[in-house]
């Protein structure tokens, strides 16, 4: 049996298109809106602003749906337009601030403050990140893609721009570059 149009599917891969009316949009949003703005956060180091640029991608991709009737990658074009966003935000925040050095995430200022579930995951998060700084960008980026949002290889593929077969290289170097990296960190 086949999935409903614009509905999210066992392989949560968006089916139908892109959503052209009210109810299908709504729908697109409930199925990516949380793995998107944690996809941004990890870009941004700023859940507000994470939930700033996915905002700002929903709208573009609401009032610009005709101009996307004809994409049919609809998962992996929403995550090059968060990612292209995300850049944007980035740039900005250099040419206002300067302070680019933030990446690493958000830290709560106290673990009472904030709750120790909370302080603990961002720990936890900083570290895997401390971790995945330490491989080339490319390789980083394909082990964000399928560890944090689960994407297929096909679709990370799409969002990088590159083929398949270079997705899963960069996926299998990366991962044994981790292994050593977390080895070393084991052994100190």
């Amino acid at each position: 049996m086949a999935p409903e149009p614009g509905v999210a599917s066992s392989t949560d891969a968006w089916v139908g298109g892109w959503p052209q009316t009210q109810e299908e949009f709504q729908r697109f949003v409930d199925a990516y809106l949380q793995r998107l703005v944690s996809y941004a956060f990890r870009r941004l180091g700023s859940i507000h602003d994470a939930e700033d640029v996915v905002q700002e991608v929903f709208v573009r991709t609401y009032a610009e749906r005709s101009k996307h009737r004809e994409v049919t990658a609809v998962v992996p074009y929403l995550y090059r337009m968060t990612a292209n966003a995300c850049m944007d935000a980035l740039r900005k925040r250099k040419r206002s601030k300067g302070l680019l050095s933030r990446f690493a995430g958000e830290r709560p200022s106290s673990p009472l403050e904030n709750g120790l579930g909370l302080y603990a995951a961002s720990e936890e998060l900083q570290r895997i990140e401390s971790f995945l700084r330490r491989l080339p960008k490319r390789q980083a980026e394909v082990i964000r893609l399928r560890v944090f949002d689960e994407l297929r290889i096909s679709e990370i593929a799409e969002v990088v721009g590159c083929r398949p077969n270079t997705v899963s290289s960069r996926l299998r170097y990366g991962f044994k570059k981790l292994r050593t990296i977390v080895s070393r960190e084991g052994k100190q």
